[in-house]
Formats: structure tokens, sequence, C-alpha cells
């Protein structure tokens, strides 16, 4: 048997490990990603692997943590109060030294009350404008934002041959359809004309629009639409390849969308921001951020940059839009071809 003073001697030594390592941890600068949604999404699950990907060329110690606000696309004010309380529970309790809130949830409930914060910075992620959250000359504060790829839509209109051509815009009435609105109607489309852009709180609503673009438009550009309650008295949401199969069998202008969801659910094309792109931006200002001394200025904020496209060749067929053979071979790179 062991002595009595080996006993103790161990047990030091076991203490005073953990307590090390406790340090070593402390020590290690704390990085904390707040996703506004679940990591169930795909969205999500593509920033995190852009995210990741640039992370693993860091060759110093770093402690990371993932945070998750809402489960569902139909949280009510109640639901985002009781996720920001458990977001600054964890900031409390982790004490990061970069947040990195994702999606404009994330910063309305969690990221504006940390501006100016001395002890902690941020690297925003939202399709809103910056200065919509108090950003805009904070101190400890920079970013991405995700932009529309608006101007290679138009690029792909040119294959149209028309000269001009009359554009409507629809989407869903929430956060990120507000500022997706914005984008659009900050955005020059000359020689187009932009006829309206319509955000809507539920799918009768929905295919009303689409008839209206009927009688008036040549395109119809779909905005984000994912948790789109039925209808006026039915909060559940509809079904999104259902929502995706009826708009591109119903609309008579040609549909673009600008998430992946809606070619994937059964429309013709989409041009659509990169996640895993946007994550990688991320990455790299995490990066930027560890090597950079306290008190040295932020690096502005940027705009996203890549974009990705999706789309089905037959039913792009069926408008009798032919694109570029390099469209067909950027789908299938990004696995975003569909038949």
């Amino acid at each position: 048997m062991k002595s009595p003073l080996k006993l103790l001697f161990a047990g030091l030594l076991i203490i005073l490990l953990f307590a090390a390592m406790d340090v070593f941890n402390h020590e290690k600068p704390r990085i904390l990603i707040l996703h506004s949604y679940t990591e169930e999404g795909r969205w999500e699950q593509a920033v995190n692997e852009g995210i990741k990907r640039e992370l693993a060329k860091n060759r110093t110690p770093i402690s990371i943590r993932w945070q998750y606000m809402a489960f569902t696309d139909q949280a009510g004010k109640t639901d985002w109060d009781d996720a920001a309380k458990q977001a600054n529970h964890v900031i409390n309790t982790f004490r990061p030294d970069i947040l990195v809130p994702i999606g404009e949830e994330a910063q309305e409930y969690v990221g504006r009350h940390y501006v100016n914060d001395t002890h902690m910075r941020i690297i925003y992620a939202t399709s809103e404008r910056p200065d919509h959250f108090g950003y805009l000359g904070a101190k400890n504060v920079t970013g991405i934002r995700e932009i529309l790829p608006l101007s290679q839509i138009t690029e792909v209109l040119r294959y149209l041959n028309q000269p001009s051509l009359r554009i409507r815009v629809l989407g869903m009435d929430d956060a990120t359809g507000q500022a997706e609105r914005e984008q659009v109607k900050d955005f020059l489309w000359a020689p187009n004309h932009l006829v309206d852009v319509q955000l809507v709180s539920n799918f009768d609503a929905w295919k009303a629009a689409v008839r209206t673009a009927n009688e008036d438009a040549d395109v119809l550009i779909v905005l984000s639409y994912n948790g789109l309650p039925l209808s006026a008295s039915n909060a559940h949401q509809v079904d999104n390849k259902l929502l995706a199969t009826w708009t591109e069998r119903e609309s008579k202008p040609l549909v673009i969308g600008v998430r992946v969801p809606f070619a994937a659910g059964g429309g013709a094309l989409a041009v659509v921001p990169s996640a895993e792109g946007m994550g990688a931006q991320i990455g790299k200002r995490i990066l930027t951020l560890l090597a950079l001394p306290s008190g040295n200025a932020l690096p502005r904020g940027d705009d996203s940059q890549d974009f990705l496209i999706a789309l089905r060749p037959q039913r792009l067929a069926k408008r009798k839009l032919s694109l570029p053979t390099i469209y067909t071979q950027a789908a299938r790179a990004s696995h975003t071809l569909f038949e």
C-alpha cells in the first residue's frame, strides 16, 4: 500500500496540474461564435466550414466556443429575449476576447450591447448596415456585411437579350428580408427598371404577389423566405420545396433566387452569396485580430466577396434562357447543380 505521504503528494500534483491547465486555458485567446439560428441550418454549417478552414491555419493556441440562439424559424420576441439572456450568460462566464455575432438577431439582441467594450472586440456578420447597430465608428468593432450578388444577377439578365427589363422583387417580411430590401433599393438597376420590392407575411400574400408580377414584370427576384407562415390564420410555415416549386411553376417572369434552397426546392436558377466564403472572411478577420496588439485600431468592415450559382438546367431550358457553360460548371463545383 502507498503511504499517506505519497498519496498526499500525488494529490497535490493532480491539483497543481489542473490549476496549471486552467491558467493555460484562461490565457489562450477566447473566441465566441454566436449564430442567430440553429447549428442544424445548412447556411450556418457552411459559414462554420469557412471559419474552421481559415482557423486551421492558426499556429497559436486558442479557445473557441460555438453558441446558437434559436432553434426555430418561428421564434417570437419572448423567445429572442430568452435566447439573449442565455447568450449574455455565456459571455459573462466564457469572457470572450473576440465576439462574432452572425445574423441580424445576434446583432440586435446581443452584439450591439457590447459596442466600445474595452475588454472585447467584435466581428459582426450581417446583411444589415452596421450603423443600424451602432457599430459605425465603434473602436472595438469590425466585420463583414453580407451583400446580395445583384451585380452578378444583372450579368445573368444580359442573356435575355432585352435592352431594358422590368424587375419585381419578392421576399419575406422579417429582419433578413428588410435588410435585403434595403440593398435592392440602394442598387443601381439601370438600364433595367425596378418596379417594386414587396415583402409579405404569409404564403397567401406571396401567391398574390407572384400573380401581380405576372402582369407587369419580366423578371422576379426571390429574396429569403425561410419560415414564411402559410396564411394570416395559420402560423405553420410553408414547406420551402413547395414554395419554390409553386413559384417556379406559376411565375410567368423568369425567377431568380438569392438563396440555394430556391433552386434546391425546384427553382430554375439562384445567384447566391457564398456562406462558406463569408465564413472564410470571418476566419481571416479573427486571425487578423489575434495578431493585432491590444489598443491598435481595428480594420474597417468589409463586404462579402464570394457568390455561387445554383441551377436546374432542364427547368432553365424551359425558360428559353441559355447561359454559358461556365455557369453549369460553377454550379457543379459548388454542389448546387440540381437535376
